[in-house]
């Protein structure tokens, strides 16, 4: 993970997932104004900048750099992480933290759910390969166990921040020429609609939670065993068939999960 050192009189960014050049400089002009409204205006302009998961300064390094009580630092943080902004963990620092995305049960593609957002999706990591059906895959797809299906995994990003680990299976037969014309960054439902004619009409999902392994949380630039959403997933078009089988790992750090709760139906 990123962080800012102090070099003379300047903050400047550590390694990686750094803010953006001169961020920090142009945001420190007007040292004017009451210090700690400044402190909370400067970090909160800082994390607006900085990448998810970017360390921020010290609080040491923060107090000696507008000449305050380490207190003064301490209650602009505390202000950043009331609204969210940022979280502390002992031991290691206080960290960008981006708004908490919500899954809900509306029934959409990940490249769509993000647009809405008004962010952009994208993908990075793409494996894709056509291999024999396994039992749990063939009973999920409603094939026989060896039939050919293409398997699909790739790292979602929205505004380049990994999101989520999504592994995805659909039948060769129906879809003999998907890994033809699916590109990296493609939404698989957009192209199965447009050169297919699939209309994905809903879904069956079961959500679990999960452990990420090393190469995981790797994959998802998140720490080793953080929790994650593991998201089975059966999509069913117009006509009541099995489109695709999906178990895909969401951040647990960037989402929450919706759902509507009604009453038992009243009995006669």
């Amino acid at each position: 993970m990123a962080s800012i050192e102090q070099e003379g009189d300047k903050l400047v960014p550590r390694t990686r997932h750094e803010p953006s050049d001169g961020a920090l400089e142009s945001l420190l002009a007007e040292q004017s104004r009451g210090k700690g409204k400044h402190i909370t205006d400067v970090l909160s302009s800082l994390v607006l900048n900085s990448r998810d998961g970017s360390l921020l300064p010290s609080e040491r390094v923060l107090a000696e750099r507008f000449g305050v009580a380490r207190m003064t630092v301490r209650g602009a943080i505390d202000a950043l992480e009331t609204k969210g902004m940022v979280r502390r963990i002992p031991g290691r620092g206080t960290f960008v933290q981006h708004p908490t995305l919500t899954h809900s049960e509306i029934f959409r593609s990940f490249s769509e759910d993000m647009r809405m957002r008004g962010m952009t999706p994208g993908a990075k990591s793409y494996r894709a390969r056509t291999r024999p059906a396994t039992r749990t895959v063939a009973t999920n797809l409603d094939i026989a166990p060896g039939e050919p299906t293409h398997y699909i995994e790739r790292i979602r990003t929205a505004d380049g921040i990994p999101m989520a680990l999504e592994r995805t299976n659909l039948a060769t037969a129906r879809f003999p020429t998907l890994l033809d014309v699916l590109g990296r960054d493609d939404s698989l439902y957009d192209i199965l609609g447009r050169a297919f004619g699939v209309r994905l009409e809903s879904a069956r999902q079961t959500v679990t939670i999960a452990r990420l392994t090393a190469a995981e949380a790797k994959r998802l630039e998140v720490a080793e065993d953080d929790p994650a959403f593991l998201i089975e997933r059966i999509s069913v078009d117009n006509m009541g068939k099995v489109v695709e089988f999906g178990r895909s790992l969401y951040r647990g750090d960037r989402y929450a999960i919706r759902m509507r709760v009604s009453p038992p139906p009243q009995g006669g």
